[in-house]
């Protein structure tokens, strides 16, 4: 689960949380395998990345209003966890190569984009069904966004996905970081899914 602690998020309130370190905490949901495979995502098949992401966006989503924040001690000791949870989705290669050209320049572009992912969003969509769409067109380099992450995620470096989505009235909003780094093995061709819950953490008062 250290791919969704790993993601970066949405700020809540930036003065409040900036002497929180870390300024969230992640509870970890639900983790499925899914194929990128381009006929089983065109036909939204069950395991298809297009599937897989729809129903973990789904399932965190019923789960929402119900789900507790954490403990006290899940920020540091002068913060706490606050507000409305959001939902995380994480999805990452589930097999990398070991030798091949690019290695150098892919682990540059990790350490880079660890530091400052390349950021998509905020998306404004009517279901998870569309939300899961979105992330599935940009991860398969459709669209402007898809064009633009291909091109600045090039050679043979494979992209991480990381997600922050809230419901806002009857929307969805949705903002994709995405880290860069080492090569897919796409003869295996398939991706870990992964959701969960994000808290802000603020001090406390």
């Amino acid at each position: 689960m250290r791919y969704l602690v790993a993601a970066v998020g949405l700020c809540l309130c930036a003065r409040a949380l900036s002497v929180c370190n870390p300024d969230h905490v992640d509870v970890p949901k639900e983790q499925a395998s899914a194929t990128a495979d381009s006929i089983p995502n065109l036909r939204g098949a069950p395991g298809s990345l297009k599937a897989e992401l729809s129903r973990l966006l789904k399932d965190a989503e019923d789960g929402v209003a119900r789900v507790a924040p954490p403990t006290r001690n899940a920020c540091r000791e002068s913060c706490t966890a606050v507000g409305a949870a959001r939902i995380t989705i994480a999805v990452v290669p589930n097999k990398l190569l070991e030798h091949y050209e690019d290695a150098e320049k892919c682990t540059q572009r990790l350490t880079q984009t660890s530091l400052q992912p390349l950021r998509f969003g905020p998306r404004r969509v009517k279901s998870e069904s569309e939300l899961g769409e979105w992330i599935a067109e940009v991860s398969q380099g459709h669209g402007k966004e898809g064009a633009l992450l291909y091109k600045k995620c090039d050679g043979r470096c494979s992209p991480r996905y990381f997600v922050d989505a809230a419901r806002e009235g009857s929307e969805i909003v949705a903002s994709m970081n995405v880290v860069c780094g080492p090569a897919r093995d796409k003869d295996d061709n398939t991706y870990t899914v992964l959701s969960g819950y994000r808290w802000a953490c603020r001090t406390r008062e």
